[in-house]
C-alpha cells in the first residue's frame, strides 16, 4: 500500500495541509520544505489519490443518498434534513431506496458512482462486500448502520450498545425480568449492538440470557407482527417486549391489539425511535430517541467539509452523537 499525505506529514512533523500544498504547488511554501516533502514522498512511495482528486475537480453539485426504507418515518425525517442542509449549500440530492435489499443497494451504489456524484450518504442494509472491495471510501459517509470493514471511513451514529443497555436498565428498574427481544439481522451493526447492549445489561443485573426469547428477523413491521404472534402462542407471556426499532414495535402493537392484549397492563413495550409527529399514538411508546435531524446535518457537513478543503486526501470523520430516552406510557412498573 502506498503512503498517504498523512504519512508524509507525520514523517516530517508538519501538517497534512502543508504537504498537500507542497505537492500541488499551491500556497506559500518554502523551497526547503517543498524539497523535503518531495524527497519523503519519493522515499515512502507516495501515489496521489486520483479518485479523491477527481471528486474535487469534477464537481456535479449532487450528493447521492441510499436509505433502506423510505416508508420508515425515521429515514423520511433524515432524508428531509439532508435535503434541507444540501439546499442551503447549493447542492442537489439524488435519493435511492434499497428496500432493505443488499443487491439493490449495490446496484444503486454503482449507479451513483456512474452519475459522478460529489459524495454519498449511505445507510447499509447488512453485510455488503462491495465496500470491502472498493478502492477508496473517500467522501462516503455511513449513517446509522456501520459496515463491518477493517478500513478508515466516515460515519455518523449513536452508541447503540450503550443506548440499548440504558433502555434495558430502565425496564429492569421498573421491575421486569422476563424480557423478549424483537431483533434485526445481526449482520447489521445496529441490530448486533442493540442485542449486545441488552445482553450485557441483563448479565450485569443477574438475569439469565434465554436465546429462545430472541425473535430474529429484520427492521420490518412484519418481523414485529410475527414475533408477537409467536409470543402469544407461548404458555407464559414475557412482561416486556423490547423492539429494536419503531416499525417492529408498531407490528408488535398491532398483533397484540388483535388479541385484545392491553399495553402496558398485560405486556409492556419499549423500542428505538418511536417518532410520533401526530400525537395520536396510543399508548405513547417508551423509546430511545436518536437525534435524527442532527444525524442528517452532520453527515452533510462531513461531505461538504471535504469538498471545500484544498487537500486531495479526504479526511475521515467519526461522529458518535448523543441520544435520549422518552418516557411514554408503554412501560408498566411491576
Amino acid at each position: 500500500m502506498s503512503a498517504t499525505i498523512k504519512d508524509i506529514a507525520e514523517y516530517l512533523n508538519i501538517s497534512p495541509g502543508t504537504v498537500s500544498r507542497a505537492l500541488n504547488g499551491k500556497g506559500r511554501i518554502g523551497e526547503s520544505t517543498r524539497r523535503k516533502v518531495y524527497e519523503v514522498a519519493e522515499k515512502l512511495k507516495y501515489v496521489p489519490n486520483e479518485i479523491a482528486r477527481s471528486l474535487k475537480m469534477k464537481k456535479t453539485s449532487t450528493i447521492g443518498v441510499i436509505i433502506p426504507d423510505a416508508t420508515n418515518i425515521f429515514y423520511s425525517i433524515m432524508l428531509k434534513s439532508i435535503d434541507k442542509s444540501l439546499l442551503k449549500k447549493g447542492y442537489n440530492i439524488l435519493f435511492c431506496d434499497s428496500d432493505e435489499n443488499i443487491e439493490r443497494e449495490t446496484e444503486y451504489f454503482e449507479l451513483l458512482k456512474g452519475k459522478n456524484v460529489d459524495g454519498m450518504i449511505i445507510v447499509t442494509s447488512g453485510e455488503n462486500s462491495i465496500y470491502k472491495d472498493e478502492e477508496t471510501l473517500s467522501n462516503i459517509v455511513f449513517v446509522d448502520n456501520i459496515p463491518a470493514i477493517d478500513r478508515d471511513f466516515s460515519y455518523v451514529t449513536i452508541d447503540n450498545m450503550k443506548a440499548a443497555y440504558d433502555l434495558t436498565q430502565l425496564v429492569i428498574d421498573n421491575g421486569h425480568k422476563d424480557i423478549a427481544v424483537v431483533c434485526a439481522d445481526l449482520s447489521e451493526t445496529t441490530g448486533y449492538d442493540r442485542l449486545e447492549g441488552f445482553k450485557k445489561c441483563i448479565k450485569d443485573n443477574g438475569i439469565e440470557y434465554n436465546p429462545d426469547k430472541i425473535y430474529k428477523g429484520s427492521f420490518r413491521y412484519q418481523t414485529g407482527y410475527e414475533a408477537a404472534g409467536k409470543i402469544l402462542k407461548g404458555k407464559k407471556y414475557p412482561t416486556t417486549i423490547f423492539a429494536q426499532n419503531n416499525v417492529q414495535a408498531y407490528g408488535v402493537v398491532k398483533r397484540l391489539s388483535e388479541s385484545s392484549i392491553n399495553i402496558p397492563d398485560d405486556i409492556s413495550i419499549v423500542c428505538f425511535d418511536a417518532i410520533d409527529q401526530t400525537g395520536m399514538m396510543s399508548p405513547k411508546l417508551t423509546s430511545v430517541m436518536q437525534p435524527v435531524e442532527e444525524i442528517g446535518e452532520r453527515a452533510v457537513k462531513c461531505i461538504l467539509d471535504n469538498i471545500d478543503n484544498d487537500d486531495t486526501e479526504l479526511e475521515v470523520s467519526r461522529n458518535i452523537l448523543g441520544y435520549k430516552i422518552n418516557l411514554g406510557k408503554s412501560l408498566k412498573r411491576i
